[in-house]
């Protein structure tokens, strides 16, 4: 290994969310490159590109950045900490040697910190522990350090206490860093081998490839191949990340960086690729693509915005390796597509995202899980919407997914929390003491669940934060097939079903469910100049029934005086027009409505 490269180390971030990982980041990038002073004044979350991270305050892309610190060059990669992007993490994870595993002093360790721990164990990273936010409550110090050796198991003369905001402990997490994350290891193989971890589009330079170099070097005269596309090409640009892009030479092994490949089409460059310069070399294992689980259908809101939402979702795709895409149709809205995502964030996250970067406009039906079905031929099919769902009569038998899953809270909200999951028509495993702490006014306690995926889907996060007061985190993993009993409700709009509206649920629960989306529809609906009756039927059969009540023009106002019967005459033409576009009218559903439902 050359002296250059024993300099090297790429290391991440990784946190629960809202722990503090981007501004620690910022810290330091601004102590180690004077040029991110003048940035930083000006926005104070230099790794958070989109628009939508700097607004919400959270982290929805891996982001790379390269510095210098005492001689020595450190790739860094700040991480989502969200559960929907867990799959952004593990990415992260296959370019690093090391993480620093960030607590936040105020909320202690959460389902997720376990979660992405276990995530970079497996990986067999170097962990460096790091309390963040110190100076928010120093006196929660002594209670963390005892939570971190006893569920965690590190020493506390291992774990540095450090704050983003004022810079405390920058410094040491640097040198702790180049210490103990060791330098990349080199295969010294006779071909280069670089993987593709993240990706994105640009106008002019094509498909840029964030990578991290195994071994061998890139230069801007490299002839390289895309192992997985048998793709031959040769850079327009290689560089490194600060984190934007900045030009270089050569991309050394162990290296972490960027190839403007000048490739236009989307389908020759995939996340988890390997780059080689040459054509028959073995491409790097061990990458996985992630697996959606949740799918919605994403239509444009006019029309004659559909080829620009198909470009657009394309691009989009090139740096989200899990959204699924196929083509969809609806009498009501036209052409779309129908997305696999893997959850709520991501499915919103994903739409504002087309909104605000490719400036196109959306609906967004409601989503649903992936449910598999034996007919009574034998064939077995997937269903991934309601309508989709086959006539009860021809199943066989319906399985729907059970995910496991684990909820840290301290033991003050278990009473609650056995309700909740209850409700969810989840099922409590085991009950396990985490941790008991003579600083601590609670105990940590872990509930371990297995629940319909489903029901994540309808408000289980939201509700686990409100009757847990914010405490209770939640973490899930494998899925798992069971069979169940599911009906589908059809919403029918001025008696006419729409499609998008209908969705999958138990018997027990269908009037009750059914009673909220109408409702929700008669609040967003705008009113129209006749009456709009809303439905929700089972098999024919109406459940619940709300009513958008008609906007009535004032046809007689002009009148002053005169006959009576022409005042009737004008209310009787009144009456009989708004009959005739009842019936041939059509409702205008606002492409919000979807959305409320979804988050109702």
């Amino acid at each position: 290994m050359s002296e250059s490269q024993n300099t090297v180390r790429n290391f991440c971030i990784i946190a629960h969310i809202d722990h503090g990982k981007t501004t620690l980041t910022d810290r330091i990038l601004e102590l180690t490159s004077q040029s991110h002073h003048k940035d930083l004044r000006e926005k104070d979350r230099l790794t958070d590109i989109l628009e939508i991270e700097q607004e919400r305050g959270i982290t929805i892309k891996l982001q790379p950045a390269t510095m210098q610190w005492k001689g020595h060059t450190l790739n860094l990669i700040d991480t989502p900490g969200h559960v929907d992007f867990t799959y952004e993490v593990s990415r992260s994870l296959k370019a690093c040697e090391g993480a620093l595993l960030l607590i936040d002093v105020t909320q202690g360790i959460q389902a997720q910190t376990i979660s992405n721990l276990l995530l970079a164990m497996e990986a067999d990273l170097v962990i460096i522990p790091v309390i963040n936010k110190v100076d928010l409550d120093p006196q929660l110090v002594p209670e963390r350090l005892k939570e971190i050796k006893d569920i965690l198991g590190f020493k506390e003369d291992e774990v540095i206490l450090a704050s983003g905001k004022t810079g405390l402990g920058i410094d040491t997490i640097l040198d702790t860093v180049i210490e103990k994350v060791p330098a990349p290891e080199i295969p010294n193989k006779t071909s280069l081998s670089a993987l593709i971890f993240d990706s994105f589009y640009d106008e002019h330079k094509g498909i840029v490839a964030a990578i991290r170099v195994i071994d061998g070097k890139i230069t801007n005269a490299s002839q390289l191949h895309l192992l997985n596309t048998t793709t031959e090409f040769t850079p327009k640009e290689i560089g490194i990340f600060t984190p934007e892009l900045v030009p270089s030479q050569e991309l050394a092994a162990g290296s972490v960086g960027y190839i403007a490949t000048g490739i236009k089409d989307i389908r020759k460059v995939g996340i988890g690729d390997t780059i080689s310069d040459k054509k028959d070399a073995d491409a790097i294992p061990g990458y996985q693509r992630p697996v959606p689980k949740v799918f919605a259908s994403i239509f444009p809101e006019n029309q004659e915005d559909y080829i620009d939402l198909k470009e657009s979702i394309g691009k989009l795709s090139l740096n989200d390796a899990a959204l699924q895409i196929s083509d969809d149709y609806s009498p009501l809205l036209g052409q779309g597509f129908r997305v696999g995502f893997l959850g709520l964030l991501h499915l919103e996250i994903t739409k504002e995202r087309l909104e605000r970067e490719f400036a196109v406009r959306t609906v967004v039906t409601i989503p649903s899980v992936e449910y598999k079905a034996v007919l009574k031929t034998g064939e077995q099919i997937s269903v991934k919407s309601a309508y989709d769902l086959p006539n009860i009569s021809t199943i066989e038998s319906l399985s729907e997914p059970f995910i496991k899953g684990e909820i840290l809270t301290p033991s003050s909200h278990i009473s609650s929390l056995y309700e909740t999951v209850i409700r969810f028509r989840g099922t409590i495993l085991n009950t396990r003491d985490l941790y008991s702490s003579q600083f601590s006014s609670y105990n940590y306690v872990v509930l371990d669940i297995e629940m319909p995926f489903a029901e994540l889907l309808k408000g289980f996060f939201n509700t686990l934060k409100s009757v847990s007061h914010g405490f209770a985190s939640f973490q899930y993993g494998d899925i798992s097939y069971r069979e169940t009993k599911l009906i589908r409700i059809d919403i029918l709009v001025n008696k006419e079903i729409v499609p998008p509206l209908s969705f999958l649920d138990i018997p027990e629960r269908a009037v009750e469910r059914a009673s909220s989306m109408l409702n929700t529809l008669k609040k967003t609906i705008p009113p129209h100049v006749f009456s709009i009756p809303l439905q929700a039927t089972v098999g024919g059969k109406i459940i619940a029934r709300e009513d958008v009540s008609a906007f009535r023009k004032n046809v007689t106002g002009k009148l002053y005086g005169g006959d009576i019967t022409r005042k009737k005459k004008l209310l009787e033409n009144q009456k009989k027009k708004k009959k005739e576009m009842q019936i041939a009218g059509k409702v205008r559903i606002p492409s919000e409505t979807f959305i409320k439902i979804i988050n109702s």
